[in-house]
């Protein structure tokens, strides 16, 4: 069976090309939800798109990335209709994707690219949001449209804290943001960073810090957080002028590392990582593994869509602020 979606002129089926560890398992129950998200990433990003989301989704432990569909707001399409944002068909819509927790089994996952905080959407991804639901309508897929913070569990997660209301005219709710919890339970998917980024101004730092004992890249399911308790409970080093590296406790090397680099500049890097509790082993002077596995490791937590293991100008930056965060 051909569904009306899959015939839309701007969408490219990506099943089964996108980076994967595994398999999503099929679903157990309907489709009554089709949930809709967005990446607060910059749509213009490099890693504003759906490879770049399964990337990262796999460095969590998942199979795959965990949205059915994705719209790129950066890739344009020329369709008869005229210029529409591309829509990526990322996993089959038969699959139970980790996108809304314990919601998975009845909910459609589709992610609009771009923090909407910040920037606004253009007309070529309105139409293409626009075409996409009023597809899905008519293939039968879900009852009816929720943002992300509808779903149980996630009322003052502000996944979509501008006023979508308005745009995305068909959502069956209304939204009404809550403050965040004072400790939450962790649902299946979440990750420090996910939850941090809400209106409350939460930080990833003060996750880190007000829960000592946990591991932000081992979080369990039905694991107890504190989580707007939190806010605030990070406090960063006033600010102090700009010194060369070589005046830093851990200067930091320039340009790009990665497996299998050797000198002095690895050194660097391994006393840095180790030195803000990313272990990586002795300073040897080689890229291997161990340190591959820590730039990963920070990555993680720091610049969740760019976990590839690679020391680069960002990870550096991050890096730096981490360090004098710490003292250092």
């Amino acid at each position: 069976m051909t569904y009306a979606f899959e015939k839309l002129p701007q969408l490219v089926d990506m099943r089964g090309k996108l980076p994967k560890k595994g398999s999503y398992s099929k679903r157990t129950k309907k489709i009554t939800d089709r949930v809709w998200h967005h990446s607060l990433t910059l749509s213009h990003l490099a890693g504003s798109t759906a490879e770049a989301f399964a990337k990262y989704h796999v460095s969590l432990g998942w199979p795959g990335v965990g949205y059915h569909l994705v719209i790129e707001p950066k890739r344009i399409v020329m369709t008869p209709k005229g210029a529409r944002a591309q829509i990526v068909y990322a996993n089959d819509i038969h699959l139970r994707t980790y996108h809304v927790g314990n919601s998975n089994q009845y909910s459609l996952g589709i992610c609009v690219t771009g923090d909407y905080r910040k920037e606004k959407l253009d007309d070529a991804t309105k139409a293409t949001i626009d075409e996409l639901q009023a597809a899905l309508v008519k293939d039968g897929i879900g009852q009816r449209d929720k943002s992300h913070q509808e779903m149980p569990g996630y009322s003052w997660k502000a996944c979509c804290v501008f006023d979508y209301q308005k745009v995305f005219k068909f959502l069956d709710g209304k939204i009404t943001p809550k403050p965040s919890p004072g400790t939450y339970i962790i649902q299946q998917g979440d990750t420090f960073w996910g939850l941090a980024n809400n209106n409350d101004g939460i930080t990833v730092n003060d996750l880190i810090v007000a829960n000592p004992g946990v591991d932000p890249n081992k979080l369990m399911i039905g694991q107890k957080v504190i989580l707007g308790k939190a806010k605030n409970a990070y406090t960063p080093k006033p600010n102090t002028p700009k010194k060369p590296q070589s005046s830093y406790k851990y200067p930091l090397p320039s340009g790009v590392l990665r497996e299998g680099s050797r000198g002095v500049r690895v050194n660097q890097l391994i006393r840095a990582l180790n030195a803000v509790y990313f272990k990586c082993g002795t300073a040897d002077g080689i890229y291997g593994p161990k340190v591959k596995d820590a730039v990963r490791r920070f990555q993680m937590v720091y610049l969740p869509y760019e976990v590839d293991g690679v020391y680069g100008p960002n990870t550096r930056k991050k890096l730096q602020a981490v360090l004098k965060s710490n003292g250092y």
